[in-house]
């Protein structure tokens, strides 16, 4: 083979053939969790299905698509996002938005606020953690990543990015879940495993795509609170383009209901809320 086709070779398999050098997958996200996503237009893909409860055998889908604003660890984040589920065979689209200091959820025509006070006590919680920690209160992504590999160059959010996938650190997972677990009723810590990907940007260094797919297992002593459900399957799909730019938010207009009055809706539908 001629010496100048010999180190071509050599470079393209260098790159990976995708033009850019190979990257270490530790540093790429360790550079990528000193970049908190500030402001993006995100799509959340959720899947999820319940072991033990035979009304939930099939899978549950949400999608949700939109702008998203930090919270800075004073307040909720901002976000509008187009909500589209799927549940118990039941298509359901709407729209969840917050402006950091109400939330609101439009379904089924109709628009439903959680009101300000209670906003303002879930920043205040938010502010009080923030106060104690010295940090926002937020998930940390990063250390849901056991030791990384390289799987290739790819592109997500409209950014070539680096594909690094790891086995999932579940009780990373399980501490930065442990208030949303807490508020539905799950007194002791899930078991979770599984695998974790992450796409981050060669240029900007930000992770523009975060996949999570596990099994979450529900302690015993909480199964029967749950209706039963032993473990949740689950995969999470996040991927955020528009990184830092200036984001468009604002509540839906006409007047808005208390959230309250959903939880009556659904159980006119036959749906038991409790």
């Amino acid at each position: 083979m001629p010496p100048a086709l010999i180190a071509a070779v050599a470079v393209l398999a260098g790159c990976g053939g995708s033009g850019h050098p190979r990257m270490n997958p530790e540093a790429m996200l360790d550079a990528a969790a000193s970049q908190p996503l500030s402001s993006a237009q995100v799509e959340v893909d959720l899947s999820l299905q319940v072991s033990g409860v035979p009304q939930l055998s099939s899978p549950v889908r949400l999608k949700l698509q939109g702008p998203y604003v930090s919270g800075g660890g004073t307040r909720i984040p901002s976000f509008d996002w187009r909500l589209n589920a799927t549940a118990l065979g039941f298509p359901v689209g709407g729209r969840l938005v917050s402006t950091g200091s109400n939330a609101y959820l439009s379904i089924y025509g109709d628009n439903y606020e959680v009101g300000t006070d209670a906003v303002a006590a879930a920043n205040q919680r938010i502010r009080g953690v923030a106060a104690s920690t010295g940090g926002p209160l937020s998930l940390h992504p990063r250390t849901w990543f056991g030791p990384a590999r390289i799987d290739g160059s790819g592109n997500a959010g409209g950014v070539d990015c680096e594909r690094i996938s790891a086995p999932l650190r579940g009780q990373a997972m399980t501490h930065d879940l442990a208030p949303l677990t807490r508020s539905v009723g799950v007194s002791e810590p899930l078991s979770i495993a599984g695998r974790v990907r992450a796409c981050v940007g060669y240029d900007d260094r930000v992770m523009h795509e975060l996949v999570v797919d596990a099994v979450a297992g529900v302690p015993e002593a909480d199964r029967a609170r749950l209706a039963g459900a032993s473990a949740i399957n689950f995969t999470l799909d996040l991927t955020s383009s528009d990184v830092g730019e200036p984001q468009h938010i604002s509540a839906p207009s006409g007047g808005a209901r208390p959230i309250r009055d959903l939880a009556l809706t659904l159980n006119d539908l036959g749906v038991s809320i409790p």
